[in-house]
């Protein structure tokens, strides 16, 4: 299986993960969107809490030029450790969710 291929399942599988997560005080469910045309992995979160409707994205995850980009994490530990743990990289990681500037000064690609 070549690189782009391995990535692709990684994420597939790594974001399966996150849609049975439990919220408290709240009906949430998470929903995973896979465009594979566009190389474009979402988990989306729809539901209540209490009287207020929820419908946000927890996690965006793109591949572009090669490299996974993470455009959104909404989660608390952070999705970057769990794809690099699973077999992607530090070096082909880009952590989107923050500044250009500001990438340099992590361990992850900068782009």
């Amino acid at each position: 299986m070549d690189t782009l291929d391995t990535y692709r399942q990684i994420i597939q599988n790594v974001l399966s993960q996150h849609l049975h997560t439990k919220y408290a005080n709240a009906d949430i469910q998470n929903q995973a969107i896979f465009y594979l045309k566009t190389d474009s992995y979402c988990v989306i979160s729809t539901g209540w809490a209490d009287v207020k409707r929820i419908h946000s994205c927890l996690l965006h995850i793109d591949i572009i030029d090669g490299l996974v980009w993470i455009q959104q994490d909404g989660t608390e530990d952070g999705i970057a450790e769990e794809l690099e743990a699973t077999g992607i990289p530090k070096s082909a990681i880009v952590l989107g969710f923050h500044e250009p500037e500001v990438r340099q000064y992590t361990d992850y690609a900068v782009a």
